[in-house]
């Protein structure tokens, strides 16, 4: 009778350290799932609203602003407005042209991603630009996402706008939703 009271003595203690283990081993899938759910924080998801955008030509040469809309989806539109040097000029004139751009972007798991820009001058003149970036912050949405609020890019070609082989960078900010 002594050993039917240790046995049961005994498998109450070993379901007694079972019960801790499979809470410890729950936890730790848990974090799994968690850390490969959260494998690529940054998706076409993460550039998405209304972003406000300076852009500088080379050393200063010319200043860019503008708006850029990003879809969430991969498609982007924007209005510009750059301030530069007017060619030829010896009194320092300045030319200001505007304008407005479509096209589509891509974006890495690291936060690193491209634009393909198809501009239109008010004049009607056109050009074809691929940028590349990096996104600086971002904030966390409700289901986990990351959304950009600052990145910065820069062209991977001369401005088809300023002459003299300068390039841009342009610091894009995500302005207040609306």
């Amino acid at each position: 009778m002594n050993t039917q009271i240790e046995g049961a003595t005994m498998n109450k203690t070993k379901r007694s350290l079972y019960i801790p283990a499979a809470i410890l081993l729950a936890s730790f899938l848990g974090v799994s799932a968690a850390n490969a759910q959260n494998s690529c924080p940054y998706t076409l998801a993460s550039l998405q609203g209304n972003y406000g955008v300076v852009g500088t030509y080379g050393a200063n040469i010319a200043l860019a602003f503008a708006t850029t809309q990003y879809d969430g989806y991969g498609n982007l539109s924007g209005q510009y407005l750059v301030n530069y040097p007017t060619h030829g000029s010896t009194t320092g004139a300045r030319t200001i042209t505007t304008g407005s751009w479509t096209g589509t972007y891509t974006v890495n798991c690291n936060g690193t991603g491209q634009f393909h820009r198809f501009l239109t001058q008010a004049s009607g003149a056109t050009a074809n630009q691929v940028d590349d970036f990096v996104i600086l912050s971002a904030i966390t949405t409700f289901n986990g996402g990351l959304v950009a609020t600052d990145f910065i890019d820069a062209q991977e070609t001369p401005s088809a706008i300023v002459a003299g082989g300068v390039f841009l960078t342009r610091r894009q900010t995500r302005l207040p939703n609306q």
